[in-house]
């Protein structure tokens, strides 16, 4: 069976981390690294993860409490929470299904006078044109805050230039990982200088900590194997455990619903000379595979299942979610076919706050229609053909 996912790192880079954890020590010497290697055209701060980035930047703002901020309806659980952590408001706004970004007519439905913020997410691996987002944030005197966490194409492409914020992460499952890690890059110099001074009165991140995410990283690669990966599903079916759940943990950065304690820490110095490596060593040339076999599946695929974010701008395939008539049947009959589709478990659409209208109808209601079908640079020619014969044929079948 293919794996649904596998991690974008190879040997050789885990092995130099591993040698970090014995001759890395020197903290300072490794940040000015990683800066030299990102050319932003701001203040960039090297973080344990967009999370500790996001709760660094609201904590220096000084909007009122009961501020509203403007988020991609789809993200992670942890970012709204971050927002409600500080006092503000996250108010969902919709996505068009065909880029996997918000419209304006989205934005302006959903800014009230309260609206402060907005956190704008580029998702699945497409990168949006901000002009006219930057244009409305303007008219409404609005700050914007990039999340580029999915949209990662090496240092090449540092962030928008008119955003306050832009937040690169290098997370476990993410393009070029260092199994942890985020660039802050921040445009406004008294913020910049006010979140570095209170980063700097963070407890610097266990070694130990680290070298456990080494070692889950260690065995998903081992897992990205077909045999391994065959064994290990085999292994907890007979004893009775469900695989989306156990691997979903592997890959968690971040358990449980009290994030703030967990990312209130400086990444260490094994973590900041991975990071640095990934950077300097950046390969273009399989960015640029993955994205070719991306639109080969999209060909593949169409027009019986609509890929999410099919017209996205700049799209280099992250993952690669589908829209399905049933969802449930289309998984079950890749898995038969060899291929490990799922419909994942680490996004969630935001909750608009009580008494509101709901602001994100559309991806609300297609959410639970996303399969992410598997896909990656190894994916031979032959079998990506074949995985889109398996999702048209299946989804014909279901209309």
């Amino acid at each position: 069976m293919w794996p649904r996912k596998r991690l974008d790192i190879g040997w050789l880079d885990m092995a130099s981390l591993r040698a970090a954890f014995v001759f890395r020590w020197n903290r300072r010497r490794a940040t000015a690294n990683v800066l030299d290697a990102w050319p932003a055209d701001g203040q960039t701060l090297p973080t344990m993860s967009v999370r500790s980035g996001l709760h660094l930047i609201l904590g220096q703002l000084d909007w009122p409490r009961g501020s509203e901020i403007l988020m991609s309806a789809m993200t992670i659980p942890d970012m709204a929470r971050i927002v409600r952590h500080h006092g503000f408001v996250p108010v969902p706004v919709d996505l068009d299904l065909n880029t996997a970004a918000p419209t304006l007519e989205s934005l302006e439905q959903a800014t009230t006078p309260l609206t402060r913020g907005l956190i704008f997410a580029h998702l699945f691996g497409t990168r949006s044109n901000m002009t006219p987002v930057l244009d409305f944030a303007k008219r409404h005197d609005i700050e914007v805050l990039e999340d580029c966490a999915q949209a990662f194409t090496g240092p090449d492409w540092t962030g928008t230039p008119g955003c306050l914020a832009s937040m690169f992460s290098f997370g476990t499952i993410k393009t070029s990982t260092a199994l942890g890690g985020a660039l802050v890059t921040i445009r406004d110099a008294e913020l910049a200088n006010a979140v570095i001074r209170e980063h700097d009165n963070w407890p610097v991140q266990r070694r130990l900590s680290f070298a456990s995410r080494f070692a889950r990283a260690c065995l998903m690669k081992l897992l990205a194997y077909r045999p391994m990966f065959f064994a290990f599903r085999l292994t907890l079916s007979l004893c009775r455990r469900n695989f989306d759940h156990v691997l979903n943990n592997f890959a968690r950065g971040f358990p449980g619903a009290d994030v703030v304690p967990q990312i209130e820490r400086r990444p260490c110095t094994p973590l900041l000379a991975l990071m640095c490596r990934r950077l300097l060593r950046f390969d273009s040339e399989t960015l640029a595979r993955r994205t070719a076999i991306g639109e080969r599946l999209r060909c593949a695929t169409r027009p019986a299942a609509a890929l999410l974010g099919h017209q996205g701008d700049n799209h280099t395939f992250w993952v690669f979610p589908v829209l399905s008539h049933d969802p449930q049947s289309l998984i079950s009959r890749l898995r038969h076919e060899g291929f490990d589709a799922t419909q994942g478990a680490s996004m969630e659409i935001i909750v608009p706050p009580d008494g509101r209208a709901d602001t994100a109808t559309t991806i609300r209601t297609a959410f639970d229609r996303i399969v992410y079908l598997p896909l990656y640079v190894s994916l031979p020619d032959k079998e990506v053909q074949r995985l889109g014969c398996v999702v048209s044929e299946q989804e014909a079948g279901s209309r």
